[in-house]
């Protein structure tokens, strides 16, 4: 094995090793933070009384009931959203592009907006209709890439179709309270006061994107090296794009079914891991999935104590982090152009 193998084998290895210390930390002190303070002994004596709270009296509901559907709910919906803004990009061959960013999680909302407005309020509906909204904004973000290599072009439009749609929705909820109350947890993404139903959503979600993401890896890694290698090498650039493009659209339709619009996880996630892994999406997959779900978590935790007794959204925590990420990208990319996907 050659010297840069062995050097990418053990940087693939560290970052693997600090996401996986990333979801441990983040739930553990999911399970210890929240709105009535609790040691980590009686927490975790809470959580191993049971669910039915033998032994552990109210605080093992506590735990059982809100924070352990909450610490999973947060962990599936970031793994959901930084594979697909690991997909996204390498589909649009934008270092940018994320689920939030370029719009695809404002569509989902959108057309869950107007299925309520119409009466359309049943949990695997709305899935549904936030999947339909994801991929309809998915294709225009599509053909958009498709005409321009200008990364910021479509930035620009993605912010243009993202704020729309964001204001299109905040103006149907704001026709009727019952609308706006079945609109709520879509206005802004977050963890509190979720179902069963939205978490089983966002786990099935997250189970058949990442197969699409798994098949699609191999074929877009090809395709990164020219369209006439991968054919040459027997891959189908139009079958390998929409595999991604499904990929793509489960994982944040999904995930934005769950918990609402959230944005910065896909385009932090992936630039993290890239720095470690390189490039391909097949050696990113994985080290993704977990550090999406790392700092999604942790952002969900802080938002609980930023502003005690109350509480801040993980969408509000992960905007105030990602927005300054997002200029210094941007600046950056202008300085210097890099080849993120050479």
């Amino acid at each position: 094995m050659s010297a840069p193998v062995r050097g990418r084998s053990r940087r693939a290895t560290a970052i693997l090793v600090i996401a996986v210390a990333g979801v441990v930390a983040g739930c553990v002190l999911s399970l210890v933070v929240g709105a009535r303070p609790t040691s980590p002994g009686a927490a975790f004596s809470a959580l191993f009384a049971g669910p039915d709270g033998g032994g552990g009296g109210d605080l093992a509901q506590v735990v059982w009931q809100l924070r352990v559907p909450r610490t999973l709910l947060a962990l599936a919906a970031g793994a959901a959203l930084a594979v697909s803004g690991a997909f996204a990009q390498a589909w649009t061959r934008n270092p940018l592009a994320d689920p939030g960013i370029i719009g695809i999680t404002a569509g989902a909302a959108f057309a869950v907006a107007v299925g309520t407005t119409l009466g359309v309020v049943a949990l695997g509906s709305q899935a549904l209709l936030a999947l339909a909204g994801a991929g309809a904004v998915a294709l225009v973000v599509l053909a958009v890439s498709r005409r321009t290599s200008d990364p910021l072009t479509l930035l620009l439009v993605g912010f243009g179709m993202a704020a729309a749609l964001r204001a299109a929705t905040t103006l149907l909820a704001l026709q009727d309270s019952s609308v706006l109350d079945g609109m709520r947890q879509w206005i802004v993404g977050s963890t509190v006061g979720r179902s069963g139903g939205d978490l089983a959503i966002a786990a099935v979600g997250l189970a058949v994107g990442l197969v699409f993401a798994a098949v699609a890896a191999r074929p877009m890694d090809l395709l990164a090296m020219g369209e006439s290698t991968a054919v040459g090498l027997g891959g189908s650039p139009r079958t390998t794009r929409t595999l991604t493009a499904l990929a793509v659209v489960i994982l944040a339709g999904s995930a934005t079914a769950a918990v609402g619009p959230i944005a910065f996880v896909g385009f932090a996630a992936p630039h993290l891991v890239r720095r470690f892994t390189g490039p391909s999406l097949s050696r990113m997959l994985i080290p993704t999935a977990l550090v999406g779900a790392a700092i999604t978590l942790l952002a969900d935790v802080l938002g609980r104590v930023v502003a005690r007794p109350g509480e801040v959204e993980v969408s509000v925590v992960l905007a105030v982090i990602g927005a300054p990420l997002l200029i210094a990208s941007v600046v950056r990319m202008r300085r210097s152009r890099p080849a993120v996907f050479a």
